[in-house]
């Protein structure tokens, strides 16, 4: 098969969002579900009113097994403050700067520990889609 020599562009916008509240514990959730072609996704925002700080890990799953590939530390406040919203992307792929998806694979996304009661974290992504 011949390699590929032609650009390929994101046909189909995904911007999906998660909440983790303490009621999550640490279960995961699905952010994104790639589609028949792929996926790639360009920038993940995060924010929380935790008055600590929260730390999410995320996995790509392919065909039920889930592959850690990294933990991004949230700032207390994060994006309700003065502190900034928190972009996975560098954290998650600081070479290339996005993350691509194999077809069907699934982006997940849990905290490493549970959060204060009455508070709200946010994983959104904000730039991405299918191939």
């Amino acid at each position: 098969m011949a390699a590929g020599v032609e650009p390929i562009f994101e046909t189909t916008i995904q911007s999906p969002g998660v909440t983790f509240t303490s009621a999550d514990t640490t279960t995961k959730k699905t952010l994104l579900t790639a589609g028949a072609a792929g996926a790639r996704i360009d920038r993940i925002q995060v924010c929380t009113d935790d008055t600590v700080a929260v730390n999410l890990a995320f996995y790509i799953s392919i065909s039920g097994t889930d592959y850690y590939i990294g933990n991004v530390n949230v700032p207390i406040g994060s994006g309700y403050t003065t502190v900034a919203i928190v972009d996975a992307i560098p954290t998650l792929s600081p070479t290339l700067g996005y993350i691509t998806l194999q077809a069907s694979a699934l982006l997940k996304v849990n905290c490493v520990a549970t959060m204060t009661a009455a508070k709200t974290t946010t994983v959104a992504v904000v730039a991405g889609g299918d191939f």
